[in-house]
């Protein structure tokens, strides 16, 4: 089954446009407070952003620093805005971000974060409890939660770990790595679409409990009770890849060569 990665990269614009013009279409009597940092970050440092209420943008560019612009929103006039804090962890291999509420906040305040980063980067950690996570066009090691938020990582390489309580799955690779670090997709209330590399070599290991697997490949599932998985081999076989839903689909395809 092959999956047009430009389809994909449409849908990123598209959340992206939606990001920066957020602010533009709140209703007049709401409140909002932009912070803007920079950071120095050498290729292969990490990256962890730890949200509450909002979703979280990160995408690699080709600078040694990380780029932070945080957007704070409420939609009723309050003081407390100011309230909110970024609290940052800088480090010579490292940045840390999470976000601080005040005590007693009386009405809600949505925090969304739009990190530029390193291209090879480690995000050690990519959460929030409402919001999703996108991630485009880095080279390194993933680990993203949302409990009630879709996560999505376009054009990718290396490994994914992403989970998810209410919420759809995307990832898109760009290249599998040859070492053996497994990527893990798990999500209860969602679906869980992978995108492969041409000429991928993996193994595939897939389970739904209340849903469809879709995808063009040779699929074995084991006759010993209670074992449900649909198993892949991909290519040669490689890495494993575990995806994992409880309510939803899952779909394996491929990129279409890049030209």
């Amino acid at each position: 089954m092959k999956i047009d990665s430009d389809a994909s990269r449409f849908e990123f614009r598209s959340f992206l446009m939606l990001t920066l013009f957020l602010g533009a279409i709140l209703p007049a009597h709401a409140a909002e407070r932009v912070w803007e940092k920079r950071f120095a970050l050498p290729p292969g440092g990490y990256v962890s952003v730890v949200n509450m209420q909002g979703s979280v943008l990160v995408e690699g560019w080709d600078r040694s620093e990380v780029e932070a612009s945080v957007a704070m929103h409420s939609a009723t006039p309050t003081d407390q805005i100011d309230d909110v804090q970024v609290a940052v962890q800088a480090r010579e291999d490292g940045v840390v971000f999470h976000t601080l509420y005040p005590s007693g906040l009386d009405n809600p305040i949505r925090v969304d974060y739009r990190l530029r980063v390193p291209r090879q980067v480690r995000l050690e950690e990519l959460s929030t409890l409402d919001g999703d996570i996108i991630v485009h066009n880095v080279e390194g090691s993933m680990k993203a939660r949302s409990l009630h938020g879709d996560i999505e990582a376009i054009d990718v390489a290396g490994s994914v770990t992403a989970n998810a309580l209410t919420g759809n799955i995307l990832l898109s690779l760009r290249a599998i790595s040859n070492r053996p670090a497994p990527i893990q997709l798990a999500t209860i209330n969602g679906n869980v679409d992978l995108i492969l590399p041409t000429h991928a070599n993996a193994n595939l290991e897939l389970s739904t409990v209340a849903g469809n697997i879709l995808g063009d490949y040779a699929f074995q599932v084991s006759d010993t009770p209670g074992d449900s998985i649909h198993r892949a081999q991909v290519g040669a076989g490689g890495p494993r890849v575990v995806l994992h839903t409880v309510r939803g689909n899952i779909s394996v395809g491929e990129r279409e060569e890049d030209l």
